[in-house]
This record gives C-alpha cells, sequence and structure tokens, in this order.
C-alpha cells in the first residue's frame, strides 16, 4: 500500500515540475540573435592612383668617339672614367704626315698666288692696248681666260690647304660633348683609322638621364586623359624612380612624352621621363621602376573592395544606419587605387559600410557592429 502511494505522489510531482516549464517556456518569447559586422566611416581625402612600371635608364647623350683620320695613337690624353668638357683633348694621333701635307699646300698656294698675279697683270695690260688697237682682241680674251683659269687654281690650292689644316686638327681627337668618359678601346700604338667599327671610347652625359619605362597602351589613356581634379594648368600625373627594394631616389622625375606606336609583341608602349641626376647615381643600361602618381578626384571617397556586391549589374553595399539597422544601398565606382575603388554616386561622408560580415545580412536586420580596426589606428 504504501509502495502504490508512493508512485503516485513521485508522478504527480514530475507533472506538476513538466507543467511549470512549459509555461515558462511559453511565457519566455524567442529572441533573435543580432549579426555581428565590422564596419568603416567613409571621409573624404585626395584620391590618388599609384602605378609602378618597369624602366631602363639612357643617357641624355651619347657620343662615340671614332677618328676622322687614319695614323698611330700616340698619347691618350683622358683618365678613364672621368669627367671630360666638351672640346678637350682626348687622342694625339701621330701629326707629322699631317703637318707636312700642310706644307705642301702652303706652297702650292704660294705657287698658285703668283700665277694669279702674273695672269692678272697681264690680263690688265692686254685690255689697255687693245683700246688703242695695238693686240687683237683674241690675244685679249686669252689673256682674261688665262687669268680666269690661275684665279681658279688658287682657289682651289687654297680649299686644299684648308683640308689639310683641318686634317691636322683632326690628329687631336676631342670631345664632341661633355660627361663621363668610359674607358678606353684602343690603347697608344695602335693603328686606327676612320673606317674602324670598333669606338676609340664612349662618353655619355650623366648630369641628366632618361627613364624609358615600358607602359600597358591600356594604361596609358588613363594617364593622359582630361583631369578635372588637378589644378589649372596641371596634369596631375608626377613621378618618382624607384630602385629594385621600392626606395625612391631623392631627385623627381619629369614626364617628357609617350611613344607613337605599340609593340606588336608585348602590346606596351615607351613612356620617358627625364631626372636629374647630379650625383650619377643613376647610370645608363640600370633597371629601375617608374612610379607614376595621378590626382583623381579631391575630396573624394574609395572603399575596400571586399565591401562591393555586384550582381545582375548592380553594385551594392551595405551600409548600418543611425538606428543599427542593416540597408543596402545601389553606388557607382570609379578606378582602383591603393586606398581602395573610388566612389562616384551612392555614398556620402560619414556613412558606416560594412566591410565584414556582410554575407549574413538581410534588409533592416539589426546588426552589432565593430569599427575597422586599422581605421582607428590610422
Amino acid at each position: 500500500m504504501n509502495i502504490r502511494k508512493l508512485a503516485i505522489s513521485t508522478t504527480l510531482c514530475l507533472f506538476f515540475i513538466t507543467g511549470c516549464d512549459s509555461a515558462e517556456m511559453a511565457e519566455t518569447p524567442s529572441t533573435p540573435a543580432k549579426t555581428k559586422v565590422v564596419i568603416k566611416t567613409l571621409g573624404t581625402e585626395d584620391i590618388y592612383s599609384v602605378r609602378d612600371f618597369p624602366a631602363r635608364i639612357t643617357a641624355v647623350k651619347t657620343a662615340q668617339i671614332r677618328p676622322q683620320v687614319g695614323g698611330i695613337i700616340q698619347k691618350r690624353l683622358f683618365r678613364q672614367g672621368s669627367e671630360i668638357r666638351e672640346g678637350q683633348a682626348l687622342f694625339q694621333i701621330d701629326a707629322a704626315p699631317f703637318e707636312a701635307d700642310v706644307e705642301m699646300a702652303n706652297a702650292a698656294v704660294a705657287k698658285a698666288k703668283a700665277t694669279y698675279q702674273q695672269m692678272s697683270s697681264r690680263a690688265y695690260r692686254f685690255s689697255k692696248l687693245q683700246k688703242n688697237a695695238a693686240i687683237s682682241q683674241q690675244d685679249l680674251d686669252d689673256a682674261k681666260a688665262a687669268s680666269a683659269q690661275a684665279a681658279a687654281e688658287l682657289a682651289e690650292a687654297t680649299a686644299s690647304l684648308n683640308r689639310k689644316k683641318l686634317d691636322l686638327n683632326y690628329a687631336t681627337v676631342k670631345a664632341p660633348i661633355s660627361g663621363r668618359v668610359d674607358q678606353e678601346f684602343v690603347t697608344e700604338g695602335a693603328l686606327v683609322s676612320p673606317g674602324d667599327t670598333q669606338a676609340m671610347a664612349v662618353i655619355q652625359q650623366l648630369d641628366r638621364v632618361y627613364v624609358d619605362a615600358r607602359v600597358p597602351s591600356q594604361a596609358l589613356r588613363s594617364l593622359y586623359q582630361f583631369n578635372d581634379a588637378a589644378p589649372a594648368g596641371q596634369s596631375g600625373v608626377t613621378a618618382v624612380v624607384l630602385d629594385d627594394e621600392g626606395r625612391p631616389y631623392d631627385t623627381p622625375a619629369r614626364l617628357l612624352f609617350s611613344g607613337m606606336s605599340v609593340n606588336d609583341e608585348t602590346g606596351d608602349v615607351v613612356l620617358r621621363a627625364e631626372v636629374e641626376n647630379p650625383q650619377r647615381t643613376l647610370l645608363p643600361g640600370m633597371f629601375v621602376k617608374l612610379q607614376i602618381t595621378r590626382l583623381i578626384e579631391k575630396e573624394g571617397m574609395a572603399i575596400p573592395e571586399q565591401a562591393i556586391n555586384r550582381a545582375e549589374d548592380k553594385t551594392t553595399v551595405w551600409i548600418v544606419g543611425q538606428d543599427n539597422k542593416a540597408k543596402r544601398v545601389e553606388i557607382q565606382t570609379g578606378e582602383q587605387t591603393a586606398k581602395g575603388i573610388t566612389v562616384t554616386a551612392g555614398l556620402k561622408a560619414g556613412d558606416k559600410i560594412v566591410i565584414e560580415g556582410q554575407d549574413k545580412l538581410q534588409e533592416g536586420a539589426e546588426v552589432t557592429a565593430r569599427p575597422d580596426e586599422t581605421q582607428l589606428a590610422s
């Protein structure tokens, strides 16, 4: 009997407990969890496009020193690797043969001058005599022709003398430009001639150098397109030369021009810049990078690419309003930059865009927003 009463009491207790739990569950409504997202508050700033292109250094001027007369090199008159002034003597070719030629040419000029004076005086006398009919017209004509021929021979001898003097001057090989001279390629005692294929030395002007970059033809248009953001009279494009580790050189570069044709194999165009090189740190043949910075928009906005959703020909982002609820807005984007993709329409300064967690969002969903740590650090 006692066992039966105990079982009934236990059953009643369990029923009462279950009923209480059910009532509590019925009275407590279910609350959906808030979606956690990371947001970035938009601000305005000057937006730049920065691109690096492979480039190579070339000298502004390069002169291959070659002989203009033949002979034996007697002396080298410069120090290899030194700075050379325009007109400075570099090599001395044996001048003895040219000096002898000049003396012979001087003698020929003297002889031609004496003949000319004789023929000229004869023609003058004949012209006086012909007035008195003392000589025939034929004799006068012959005298005048002889005088003219003597004058031509004098001019020829004078021209030959000038040429011989020029050859004598060429025996001293001089620098046609100022710059740094490289090593000598011929030594003292070598025989040289104007037809040699080997240069005697090479001079390169290095106080300024060219930077020739290979730029894809598609990118060239954006570099030179009209930019409203640039100040009046300026292109808004600047250039800097970087070394192989990405460190900039001290001197700025000035863009000169772009090539007129596209390479058939690579699709690239040559973009040339000029750089002051007072320390001679940039040498011809060096491989560098030409960094082109272009002002896209003043007081513009750029957003991270991961915040953008593209679907059905629409570009949208999620923003969080003052009520902490998510809202999808359609935007228009511009160029890709180092700070992100520019926004041309659809957003304003102060908007809070979602950059992480947007794949779980629904329109009007309440969120728990956390600021981007990189934005806080900046």
